[in-house]
C-alpha cells in the first residue's frame, strides 16, 4: 500500500432549499495499491476520489439526507460510499484508510451593506441550530469518558472528569494485603497441625517398634490343656505353670506383638517348641522342650530366655531377635 494526499475543489452543489449553487473544497489522505507504477496510479486515484466526493454529496443533498451546513460533519459517515464510487471508476486501484475534511460555501450568506449582514431567516436559523447540534454531538470534547481496567487483580478506574481513582486503588491494595496476611496465617496453622500430627505418629511408631506398650509385672495365670497350640498376642501378660504338652504338628507355643509369657516347669514335645515374633518376650524356667524341627524360633525383636530348662532341638534367631540359655 502507498500513501496519497488529496486536495482540490468539489461541486458545484445545488441547495434543495434555496436553489442556490455552491462550491466547496476537500483535503485529506488515503492509501492505494495496484499493478503498475505508483506515480502513475496516484493522479488517477486522486481524480476518481474528487469526482466520487462530489457525486456522493450531491446524491445526499438531492435525497434530503444532509443539508449544506451539516456536510462537513456528515462526510465521515459517507467514506465507504465514496471509496466504492471511486473504485467503480478505477477498478484496478485499491483504495483504503480514507480521511477527509470538507468545506462547502454557505448559500445563505448575505451581502454586507450599510447595516451589516442580515440576520438569518427563521428556517435558516432552525437549520443552523440543528447543524450546530450535530457538530456538538460529533465533538469528542463534549463527552466524558470513563475506563475500567483490570491489572493483576486490581480494578483501575479513570475518567476524563475525575482522572485516576487513586483512593480506590489504595483501598484495593490494603484489602489485598490483609487477605494475603490472613491466608498466610491459615497456611502456617495448617502446616503446624500437620507437623504436630506427624511428630505424634512418629512417636507412636517408635514406641510400638521399641515395645513401649510391652506389659510389665507378674503375668496372669492362664490355662492350657497341652493338646493344641497356645497363643498370645497384643499386650498379653500371662503365665503357664506345670503343664505337659504333646503337639503333633506346628508350634506348641506362639507369642507375637508385645506379649509377655512366662513358662514355669512346662514340658513340651512338638515339631516346633516355642516361636516368638515381633516384640514378644518368653521366659522359660525349668521344664523341658523337645522338638524335631526347632526347639525355639525368634524373629523381629523377640526374645526367648531359658533358665534351668532341658532343650532338645535347634534354636533359630533371625534379625534382632535373641535366644538366651539354657
Amino acid at each position: 500500500m502507498y500513501p496519497g494526499q488529496l486536495g482540490g475543489n468539489i461541486g458545484p452543489f445545488r441547495d434543495p432549499t434555496s436553489g442556490q449553487s455552491v462550491n466547496g473544497s476537500v483535503s485529506g489522505s488515503f492509501t492505494f495499491a495496484g499493478a503498475g507504477d505508483p506515480s502513475s496510479l496516484l493522479p488517477r486515484a486522486q481524480a476518481a476520489l474528487l469526482r466520487a466526493v462530489t457525486n456522493v454529496i450531491a446524491q445526499k443533498l438531492a435525497a434530503n439526507q444532509v443539508a449544506i451546513p451539516t456536510i462537513a460533519g456528515s462526510v465521515p459517515y459517507f467514506l465507504n460510499e465514496i471509496i466504492a464510487a471511486a473504485t467503480a471508476e478505477a477498478p484496478d486501484i485499491q483504495l483504503s484508510q480514507l480521511q477527509l475534511a470538507v468545506d462547502v460555501q454557505n448559500p445563505y450568506a448575505a451581502t454586507p451593506g450599510m447595516g451589516g449582514p442580515l440576520p438569518p431567516d427563521p428556517i435558516q436559523a432552525t437549520k443552523n441550530a440543528f447543524a450546530q447540534a450535530a457538530q456538538d454531538r460529533l465533538d469528542p470534547r463534549n463527552y466524558e469518558y470513563a475506563a475500567k481496567i483490570n491489572v493483576g487483580g486490581f480494578k483501575i478506574n479513570a475518567s476524563t472528569d475525575g482522572g485516576l481513582d487513586t483512593e480506590g486503588l489504595k483501598n484495593q491494595v490494603k484489602d489485598k494485603v490483609k487477605t494475603e496476611v490472613i491466608w498466610y496465617g491459615i497456611g502456617c496453622a495448617v502446616v503446624g497441625v500437620v507437623i504436630v500430627g506427624l511428630l505424634g505418629l512418629a512417636w507412636y511408631i517408635f514406641r510400638e517398634a521399641s515395645g513401649g506398650n510391652a506389659p510389665t509385672g507378674a503375668g496372669k495365670a492362664a490355662a492350657w490343656d497341652g493338646k493344641s497350640k497356645f497363643s498370645c498376642s497384643g499386650n498379653d501378660n500371662v503365665k503357664l505353670e506345670g503343664v505337659t504338652a504333646t503337639i503333633a504338628s506346628g508350634e506348641a507355643i506362639s507369642a507375637s506383638g508385645n506379649c509377655k509369657l512366662e513358662l514355669v516347669n512346662v514340658n513340651i514335645t512338638a515339631p516346633v517348641g516355642i516361636e516368638a515374633l515381633s516384640n514378644a518376650k518368653i521366659t522359660v524356667k525349668g521344664g523341658s522342650v523337645t522338638a524335631k524341627t526347632a526347639a525355639a524360633k525368634a524373629l523381629g525383636n523377640a526374645q526367648i530366655t531359658f533358665s534351668g530348662t532341658q532343650v532338645a532341638g535347634k534354636k533359630e534367631a533371625l534379625g534382632a531377635a535373641k535366644i538366651t540359655g539354657p
